[in-house]
């Protein structure tokens, strides 16, 4: 009995302390995932705080990166030529060939009366051809020099009127029996006006390519190890330090833009105006100073259409890729007042092609065989191009680009007439020559583009193998459902999902705007 008692005591002790402990207790607040509201909160906070930093780091980066290439090419420009050391008269000489031609266009700018006398002086210049008088703002691709023009005589008169010289200048002594020359540096001095930009718009070109690199390669190390990669094989990746005033010094760096652009609408999942300006602007921008950029262009409409054929791409973002890139062509021709080199180039012929076989996709469909589709797609726009350049060179009477033919059948050929030897004699239009593949091996360059190449060819054929086996499957599901209903891949219907798979197959990035 006792021992009964002593139990009973005891449970009714621990029942007593138990709720002594609960009432003793706060109310906790709810929790989510193990974690409170609060603790949720910050953590976001800390994680937008951290986003922050790092993209913070990465624009750091890209300049540091692109004042270091500008430093670079400046020197190696500085130690070619001695720049700093030669008078004005020297430094104007010291741009050899097309560089001296080039140079003259934008002394003219600059030393006209008035900016409209220099304007109008290479809209009717009857210098360069005498004794016809000819457009050379339509014929050479001189809307950079017309641009520094501008912002030199804009410099100068802002440096006049703070009573400012801008530039400092020294004498200069030369040899036995040789009077000093005076030498000026400083954005004072016209050719030191001329040069620096070009060098600082090519050092933004290695930065854009280090952004271009991370955002393709999900982090910093992607744009480093591209970085390096540039410096290492410097010599086989730019000229701008020997011959800036070429119409590729302008040009390039925005090409780096256009791709950046264009890589992020490929990986957008929304697409919105902005976007259409953005590679419109930076198409715009790469053309306009170089007569060959439609070269470039075709090869990348020509590699996008690829994609488009193969799934990769769909329909209605080719559609807005093709868009923009026409409105670029058109701002081009009219600002080079109808260039007939670009009415008449396979590049102005792909673009068409390609519209006329997009709208043509509802037909092409209706075909079985997702390879047959490909073929006709991929023959229709070869056959489109080579007829509609003939056809508009046949109408307009267009031979602008015929010295571009006449050179490709002299490297190939025998034929040679003194136009093409002369551009032959320039190691730049003639066949790469084997120690410049030596030394690419040397730098792994050509070895590591092969793999990478290797790669995307695997990857392509594992995505055509998949797309056929999905088609078969919808086929044979479909006839034996015996319903007599087609399938949506029959009428084109399912595109979206198709290439929806690929990308996940291709695990591809998010935007960084979602």
């Amino acid at each position: 009995m006792a021992v009964a008692l002593n139990v009973r005591r005891r449970r009714e002790e621990r029942k007593g302390h138990g709720e002594e402990t609960t009432k003793g207790k706060q109310p906790q607040p709810a929790r989510r995932g193990g974690k409170t509201r609060k603790d949720l909160t910050k953590t976001s906070a800390d994680a937008a705080v951290g986003n922050r930093l790092y993209y913070a780091a990465v624009i750091v980066l890209a300049l540091a990166v692109s004042y270091a290439h500008h430093r670079h090419v400046s020197q190696l420009f500085e130690n070619d030529r001695f720049f700093s050391h030669l008078s004005s008269l020297e430094r104007q000489m010291s741009f050899r060939t097309e560089m001296g031609l080039y140079y003259s266009y934008y002394k003219t700018i600059i030393d006209a009366p008035t900016l409209t006398a220099g304007v109008d002086a290479t809209l009717h210049d009857n210098v360069t051809e005498y004794p016809s008088t000819i457009n050379v703002l339509k014929r050479f691709n001189l809307y950079p020099e017309i641009a520094l023009g501008v912002g030199f005589r804009a410099y100068r008169a802002y440096l006049n009127a703070m009573n400012w010289q801008g530039k400092k200048c020294f004498q200069i002594s030369r040899s036995q029996n040789q009077p000093p020359v005076e030498s000026c540096e400083g954005m004072g001095d016209e050719a030191y006006f001329y040069v620096v930009p070009i060098f600082a718009l090519n050092g933004l070109y290695v930065g854009v390519l280090f952004l271009t690199c991370w955002y393709l390669g999900g982090g910093i190390l992607g744009g480093l190890l591209t970085v390096l990669s540039f410096f290492y094989n410097h010599g086989e990746c730019t000229r701008v330090m020997w011959t800036p005033p070429l119409r590729e010094s302008f040009s390039v760096p925005f090409l780096s833009l256009q791709i950046l652009t264009l890589t992020y609408i490929l990986r957008a999942r929304t697409l919105t105006v902005r976007h259409m300006i953005l590679l419109t602007g930076a198409t715009v921008t790469f053309m306009l100073p170089w007569q060959f950029a439609q070269f470039v262009l075709l090869t990348q409409i020509l590699s996008l259409f690829a994609c488009y054929v193969l799934r990769f791409i769909p329909a209605s973002k080719m559609r807005f890729i093709l868009t923009s890139l026409t409105l670029s062509l058109a701002i081009n021709i009219f600002m080079q007042f109808a260039n007939a080199m670009l009415l008449s180039s396979f590049y102005f012929a792909c673009l068409l092609s390609a519209w006329i076989i997009l709208l043509s996709q509802p037909m092409l469909q209706k075909l079985r065989y997702f390879v047959v589709i490909v073929l006709v797609q991929v023959v229709t726009l070869v056959l489109l191009t080579v007829a509609i350049k003939m056809a508009v060179a046949f109408v307009g009477n267009i031979e602008d680009d015929a010295h571009i033919g006449n050179l490709l059948k002299a490297k190939f050929f025998t034929e040679r007439d003194f136009h093409t030897s002369l551009y032959l004699c320039a190691k730049e239009f003639d066949f790469i020559e084997p120690s410049s593949v030596m030394l690419i091996t040397k730098t792994l360059l050509l070895p590591c583009g092969l793999l990478v190449v290797l790669v995307v060819i695997i990857k392509v054929l594992m995505s055509v193998w998949d797309e056929i086996w999905q088609r078969s499957s919808s086929s044979s599901s479909s006839s034996s459902g015996g319903d007599g209903e087609e399938t949506k891949d029959a009428n084109g219907q399912d595109a979206d999902r198709l290439v929806t798979s690929h990308l996940q197959h291709c695990r591809m990035r998010p935007d960084l705007s979602s």
